[in-house]
């Protein structure tokens, strides 16, 4: 085994969910869609749907949800951190 030899890791290109959350700002109130457009404009090839994307910001620590009056229509999400 080798001491001393240091790995380094390469730099990737953040996950579809890292460059959209990179997106919004704190405090900003957005829907999947309106991060999907946001990433379509700034010409990010792989994209991912809208389920999953609201999906993964509900687990996530640095979203809320806003509660809204019906259960119809996109779910909103605010950013807290």
């Amino acid at each position: 085994m080798d001491k001393g030899k240091i790995i380094r890791r390469k730099r990737s290109k953040p996950t579809s969910y890292e460059a959209a959350k990179s997106l919004v700002t704190v405090t900003e109130e957005v829907t999947a869609q309106i991060l999907i457009d946001r990433l379509i404009d700034l010409g990010r090839r792989e994209i991912p749907t809208k389920r999953s994307l609201s999906a993964m910001m509900k687990k996530d620590r640095d979203f809320e949800t806003v509660p809204t009056t019906s259960s119809r229509g996109p779910t909103t999400f605010r950013r807290i951190a």
